[in-house]
Order: C-alpha cells, then sequence, then structure tokens
C-alpha cells in the first residue's frame, strides 16, 4: 500500500481503491487455485469412477463363476 504524505484517514477515495484493489487480486488469486484444485478432483473422480465400473464388472464375473462352480458342484453331488 502507498504512503501518502497527507494522510486523509480511512475515508480517503484512493486509500479505499488501493486497498479494494489488493482484495481484488488476492481472491483472483484464491480463484485460480480453487479452479485448478476443482480440475485436479474432476480428474480423480473419474478415475474412481472408471475403477469402480471395473470393480463392478470383475465382481460380477466372480459371481457368475462361483454360480457356476456351484451348480457343478450340486450336479455331481446328485448324481
Amino acid at each position: 500500500m502507498k504512503v501518502y504524505k497527507d494522510n486523509r484517514g480511512n475515508h480517503d477515495l484512493e486509500v479505499q481503491i488501493e486497498s479494494l484493489q489488493l482484495r481484488v487480486r488476492d481472491l483472483e488469486q484464491i480463484n485460480e487455485t480453487h479452479q485448478h484444485l476443482n480440475g485436479d478432483l474432476r480428474v480423480q473422480i473419474q478415475k474412481l469412477e472408471s475403477e469402480s465400473i471395473k470393480d463392478k464388472n470383475l465382481l460380477q464375473g466372480y459371481k457368475k463363476v462361483i454360480e457356476e462352480l456351484t451348480n457343478k458342484l450340486r450336479r455331481r453331488s446328485e448324481s
């Protein structure tokens, strides 16, 4: 913040404008960081969704194999 020779106090419009400009710069940096983090989170969510679908398909495959083996064992025990 600039130092003025004739300090007019908190109601000096130049001081208020400069203060608001600094605040806007801070908020823009926060927004940019937020956008990057949001993008990273979206990528992570997509990866997790993909892994979840793979795991679900794998689980269904295991379930089918177990059911087939169970049916074979039942047929053998009935014979």
